[in-house]
């Protein structure tokens, strides 16, 4: 069983998935009511304004596997 040690906090793999779910859930929750601005940082948006650009102009290649995705 793999974990996440992080402050001599031991975390198994599945709860962690549940917390990344939680949080994933939060997140959606919040975006319903509060500007995005308000939730992530400058940088962030820039990047996402990027790539949604970038897939309106077809800038972007369909990837099969993941070494696709890493070239």
């Amino acid at each position: 069983m793999s974990t996440l040690i992080k402050n001599q906090v031991q975390v198994p793999a599945k709860e962690l998935s549940k917390i990344l779910k939680a949080y994933n859930t939060i997140g959606e929750f919040l975006e319903t009511f509060l500007d995005r601005r308000v939730l992530y940082k400058e940088e962030f948006l820039q990047g996402l304004d990027q790539a949604v650009k970038e897939v309106g102009q077809h800038k972007t290649k369909k990837v099969k596997n993941f070494a696709d995705f890493v070239s």
